[in-house]
């Protein structure tokens, strides 16, 4: 329709009212400019938003995991410290009670990084779009963080373990397992693979077994200067968690602690 009235105001050279048609074209032009960079802000904001939201969502879930490493890690430490007790000094506690905290001390606690989101927004290029600074800053710092890598692959390769399960009949360490092993537990802000041995049982294996058992554990040097060395690995990193999670900003970014809807 416009090209026809400006092809009809040439013809009858009308140039004001070529003019006037040009005028509304560029102004046209200009407000679908607008509207489309106006949408195109509108979409940004949004999709930051969904992004903030879905990222507070994993590092909560960060947090949970963090703190549920540090109990963990507490109890096979505590176990750590019975069991070396009960190897080196006679009489302190029963085979049976030695022989449990033996293996909780050889346990660790595996996990999947709830990175997801951060990943995306990386791979995107969209880091910019998180706004607020403070989760930003702390979302950057736990994912470069090595120390939960670090936990695990001590706790999996560590050699009091490795002793461990070379020592004790294999019968009676899937017997541990079952009795007094790992159990999951309940998460109420999104981390999976929540662990606790925090919780008391007993053997049904026979005593005669369970003293075999600790015997050969309580021969083998390597066994205990082992435990000595894992003892004081947990207690360390244990430490490094609980600074890990002050220091880069993780505690504070949820000090009110709510439980999400």
């Amino acid at each position: 329709m416009i090209l026809r009235s400006v092809t009809r105001h040439v013809r009858e050279q009308n140039w004001f009212a070529v003019g006037i048609d040009f005028f509304i074209v560029i102004v046209g032009v200009f407000i679908g400019i607008q509207v489309a960079n106006w949408n195109d802000a509108q979409r940004e904001r949004s999709r930051a938003a969904e992004y903030a939201e879905s990222l507070k969502l994993d590092l909560r879930a960060e947090l949970e995991y963090s703190e549920g490493l540090i109990d963990y890690y507490q109890t096979t430490l505590s176990s750590g410290e019975i069991a070396y007790a009960g190897l080196t000094q006679a009489g302190s506690h029963s085979d049976e009670v030695t022989l449990i905290n033996a293996y909780r001390a050889s346990q660790f606690n595996f996990y999947e990084r709830r990175r997801s989101t951060f990943d995306e927004i990386v791979n995107a290029g969209m880091l910019n779009l998180i706004t607020d600074p403070e989760l930003r800053e702390v979302a950057i710092l736990i994912y470069a963080t090595q120390v939960f890598d670090v936990l695990q692959e001590e706790g999996q390769n560590s050699r009091f373990r490795e002793l461990f399960r070379m020592t004790v009949e294999p019968a009676l360490q899937t017997h541990l397992g079952q009795q007094c092993g790992d159990r999951l537990l309940q998460s109420r802000n999104g981390a999976a693979g929540l662990l606790s041995l925090d919780y008391l049982c007993e053997l049904a294996a026979s005593p005669t077994e369970i003293a075999a058992a600790v015997a050969a554990l309580r021969e083998d040097n390597d066994v205990i200067r082992s435990l000595r060395l894992r003892n004081v690995q947990v207690a360390g990193r244990i430490g490094d968690l609980e600074l890990t999670i002050q220091t880069l900003g993780l505690s504070g970014l949820f000090s009110d602690r709510e439980t999400p809807k």
